[in-house]
């Protein structure tokens, strides 16, 4: 009797195994669709939602939040697919915020662990509580959500400022963020900045950079995109001509080219750095 009730406790525990989900998750397909369900993966380019298989290449988007992305979260994705730089093939957007760049490299068969390798180097896993979205055909997701690109572009047109009201978000993490702003030589453009980032972990106070960079970080400069301006400072480029320094200067800054603007942070090294700076551009 004593074994019949053991064996029969340990049916019942492992149906309830059985009952529990794998993580939710929404597939954004590139023809637009929206498909939700319970994440799985058996390997390889496949992802499963719900038992059925997607090709990896009608995935644009894997989401793990109901919302739909920001404008200035779009202007950071890549506008290719397949991106011959591996390390860069993939981007990883935490809840908080934080764009990785990435090759996405497994997904628990649950689906609840991501492993991918990221552009600075190493392997990582990440809970996918803790994802926000993951892009894995950036331009079919840019091609998706091209509307918040637009509405935000038409904002600028009309009042001269950054599309989206809060401005836009540059990342610490990464070199460079597409301001999704086109610029002409000598155009007059001024920038008004403000945040803050780390460009190095730890409680260090002189890893703490404002827009004109930290002043008491001491470290060789040569390697900066602007030597001439502090590590971790607020910086511009048009198209992939030179740096440029902004930093707290909200004096207009003549365009030195025809292109697109990005904007970046001087430091030779990202995968340490956290927090961002919010600017707004004005034309």
């Amino acid at each position: 009797m004593i074994r019949r009730f053991v064996m029969t406790c340990v049916l019942a525990a492992s149906a309830t195994v059985v009952v529990l989900g794998n993580h939710p998750a929404t597939f954004v397909l590139r023809n637009g669709d929206r498909v939700n369900g319970e994440l799985t993966y058996k390997g390889g380019t496949t992802y499963t939602l719900n038992g059925r298989d997607y090709p990896s290449s009608d995935v644009a988007v894997i989401a793990f939040v109901p919302d739909d992305p920001a404008a200035a979260e779009l202007r950071q994705i890549p506008r290719v697919d397949n991106n011959p730089s591996e390390l860069e093939r993939h981007v990883f957007v935490t809840r908080d915020g934080q764009v990785i760049f990435g090759k996405l490299y497994h997904i628990s068969a649950d689906g609840e662990t991501i492993t991918y390798d990221r552009r600075e180097g190493g392997r990582h896993d990440i809970s996918a509580n803790q994802l926000a979205r993951v892009y894995i055909n950036p331009a079919g997701a840019r091609n998706v959500y091209a509307g918040i690109l637009r509405n935000a572009r038409g904002a600028v047109a009309t009042s001269g400022v950054s599309g989206n009201s809060g401005g836009i978000t540059v990342n610490g993490n990464q070199p460079w963020t597409d301001t999704g702003i086109d610029v002409k030589a000598g155009d007059q453009v001024a920038f008004v900045s403000s945040g803050q980032i780390r460009i190095a972990s730890g409680n260090a106070p002189e890893a703490a950079a404002g827009p004109d960079g930290s002043s008491g970080f001491n470290a060789p400069r040569n390697n900066y995109p602007v030597p001439a301006m502090a590590v971790g400072g607020l910086i511009g480029r048009v198209g992939t001509g030179a740096p440029f320094p902004i930093g707290s200067n909200n004096q207009r800054i003549r365009m030195p080219a025809n292109g697109r603007l990005n904007l970046g942070v001087n430091d030779d090294g990202f995968g340490d750095n956290s927090g961002a700076f919010n600017v707004t551009v004005i034309r």
